[in-house]
């Protein structure tokens, strides 16, 4: 197999003759030659051999960046006073190799970290430690390492953090009786919330239906709870206001309970029929913490690319489909045409009611952001190009549906730690790898 040419030599961006070699190598095929004279350039460029340590795949991890890395690692361990374990050298370049393998895979998959999204993160990092930006650079600089590193080590990270993600969120599945038993387990499988109510019951069968829908008009009308209370419930609490007072969730019928969840403290249920007749219900009040969010309604189209080309070729088309799309054509007979996006295609494009949270940041910001019926242009996350479309939008009590995705992420994460090192370790078979020379 023939060394694949390198995209970067020791800490430095490529200069734009640098650039040039490096695509003269990939069209020419003269690996070797371009490699020395890549190589060359920078040596001349920085005036001192930093020699190449591994090579892998197009890239490589040079004797700077070992010494700023390995610099860093003993330092921390000297702070938090322990011995600097034998062998560090080779656990610290085996470490390199495999994070650097992962940040070229999670760049093949689309996975990008912007400037902005860097330019963030450092001033985030710098806070922490009570400093500027320009402090941080100045502290940076204290230690022999340029800035242009110690920025990418924290783009690296980030990526790695992310890809790390994308593993648990496209290749892990949690079944919903692993969550229940964690729930369980945990004793979160009971509502902490409360509820004061108050209620109407007119017994009887269908023929007192009219009698309920007369006493809901009246207090749509103005009439107090309390006055409708006396004037219509058949209930034995009717002399106290129809209160049943304060209950649990378990201890109401789920008729109940699905009514007034979602509805906010001083309303009023729609009429529901159990086999005792018909119910009004009021939420008098409420215990407990009751999280509400604002859902959107969201459909949308994929067009999959895993490269910086593909992704220009995805929103060519995918502005062709939006067009037609704003032309008049259904949005959901394009997406179950054209989406690369299985799960939700067969469905229109379909994806139901999303929560924040639930999406990836470029799809929420984009969504987030949209007026209902309007069509986004074209956007771009790490799946491929999307086009999509809010529907409608709702507040929804989602207490229940938090504690179970917080479980589900626990869940997630806990299988894709153990699972995700395997993957790391499998595609790094199918690497190049190839050590060239010994740290110093």
């Amino acid at each position: 197999m023939n060394k694949p040419t390198y995209t970067k030599i020791g800490s430095f961006g490529l200069s734009r003759l640098q650039l040039l070699i490096k695509w003269l190598c990939r069209f020419a095929g003269f690996t070797s030659v371009c490699t020395l004279l890549a190589t060359q350039l920078v040596f001349a460029q920085q005036g001192a051999v930093d020699k190449v340590l591994v090579i892998v795949n197009d890239d490589v991890i040079t004797q700077s960046e070992f010494s700023y890395r390995r610099n860093s690692v003993i330092n921390d361990i000297v702070v938090a006073g322990k011995t600097v374990p034998d062998g560090i050298n080779e656990q610290l370049l085996e470490t390199m190799v495999s994070e650097l393998m992962q940040v070229q895979e999670a760049e093949r998959r689309g996975i990008d970290i912007s400037d902005e999204e860097l330019q963030q993160a450092l001033i985030r990092f710098a806070a922490q430690q009570d400093l500027t930006l320009d402090q941080l650079k100045v502290e940076v600089a204290k230690t022999g390492q340029p800035f242009s590193a110690f920025s990418r080590s924290v783009r690296d990270s980030i990526t790695i953090s992310r890809f790390a993600d994308y593993y648990a969120r496209s290749r892990v599945v949690v079944p919903d009786y692993e969550i229940d038993g964690w729930l369980s387990a945990n004793n979160l499988d009971k509502d902490a919330v409360e509820y004061e109510i108050a209620q109407i019951l007119i017994k009887g069968g269908e023929d007192k239906l009219q009698v309920a829908e007369e006493a809901l008009d009246a207090i749509q009308r103005g009439l107090s709870f309390e006055q409708a209370v006396v004037r219509y419930s058949e209930a034995a609490d009717a002399n106290d206001g129809g209160m049943l007072g304060w209950r649990r969730p378990e201890q109401l019928p789920s008729l109940f309970v699905n009514a007034i969840k979602d509805i906010e403290v001083g309303a009023v249920s729609d009429i529901l029929e159990s086999p005792n007749g018909y119910h009004i219900l009021k939420l008098v009040n409420l215990k407990g913490e009751r999280s509400e969010i604002l859902q959107s309604k969201v459909r949308h189209f994929l067009i999959s690319a895993n490269s910086r080309i593909a992704k220009a070729q995805a929103i060519k088309k995918a502005n062709q489909l939006r067009d037609r799309i704003v032309a008049g054509e259904q949005f959901e007979t394009i997406a179950r045409i054209f989406s690369d996006d299985s799960g939700s295609a067969a469905l229109g494009g379909d994806l139901g009611w999303v929560s924040p949270g639930q999406m990836v940041p470029e799809f929420e910001k984009t969504f987030t952001e949209m007026a209902i019926g309007q069509v986004s242009m074209p956007f771009t996350s790490q799946y491929g190009v999307h086009v999509l479309v809010v529907e409608d939008r709702r507040k929804k009590n989602v207490t229940e549906q938090i504690k179970r995705a917080r479980a589900e992420n626990i869940l997630r994460r806990q299988r894709a730690d153990r699972e995700f090192s395997q993957w790391v370790r499998e595609l790094q078979e199918g690497a190049y790898i190839k050590h060239v020379s010994k740290p110093a």
